[in-house]
């Protein structure tokens, strides 16, 4: 009878020592689906939650937004929107202004829109946007020397001196007209020049684009 009951114990002690093993094994399972899960839903947020407050951020100035495929397998699928009338290039979307204005105010119309005063980073992207330009006009860029002693600046805050830099030869050449402008030029075709900064000009406009 001893022996038996020793060994029932035994057993019992067997099958605790399982269960307290399974227990740990799912306590275990459990815990890393949470975490798996928790970090699935902090992503998705991260994420698309920032393009949908973007989104939202662009309606509230622009009726319409356009957007374009990129990728051909439905994993691969992506959009990238620009608002309707904004021209699609790269990262971003540009807006030529019809109106003439102020560089400073320029630049208030444009960040009125979720957007800046256009800031051109290589040669690729100037080569686009002056196919939108009107020959006969000068448009102002999103750079300036305020301080008028040749520290020019981006407005984005795009380190200028490691940025492209596009000038009309001999350009620029005077401190008092401290805002930059792109023009073309007949002998030289399309380049920088400094210019007045309360002069009226037309001016582009640069927003990044949301992608989906």
């Amino acid at each position: 009878m001893e022996q038996e009951r020793q060994h029932q114990g035994r057993e019992n002690s067997g099958w605790c020592s399982q269960v307290k093993l399974w227990s740990g094994l799912v306590i275990s399972i459990v815990l890393l689906s949470s975490c798996f899960i928790v970090s699935c839903v902090a992503t998705y947020h991260f994420t698309y939650g920032k393009s949908s407050r973007r989104l939202s951020e662009l309606h509230t100035s622009h009726s319409s937004l356009t957007c374009f495929s990129e990728g051909t397998g439905v994993t691969e699928k992506n959009w990238e929107c620009c608002p309707s009338t904004w021209k699609s290039f790269g990262s971003s979307c540009y807006l030529i202004s019809t109106e003439r204005n102020f560089w400073a105010q320029s630049e208030q119309n444009c960040v009125a829109m979720g957007a800046h005063l256009v800031v051109i980073n290589s040669e690729a992207e100037q080569n686009f946007i002056v196919q939108q330009l009107n020959e006969s006009l000068s448009y102002f860029l999103g750079l300036s020397d305020l301080q008028g002693n040749g520290n020019w600046q981006w407005i984005d805050q795009t380190p200028y001196k490691d940025n492209v830099r596009l000038w009309h030869q001999h350009e620029p050449n005077f401190s008092a007209e401290e805002c930059a402008s792109i023009v073309f030029w007949s002998s030289r075709g399309w380049g920088w020049n400094d210019v007045f900064c309360d002069t009226n000009r037309n001016s582009i406009c640069e927003m990044k684009k949301v992608y989906l």
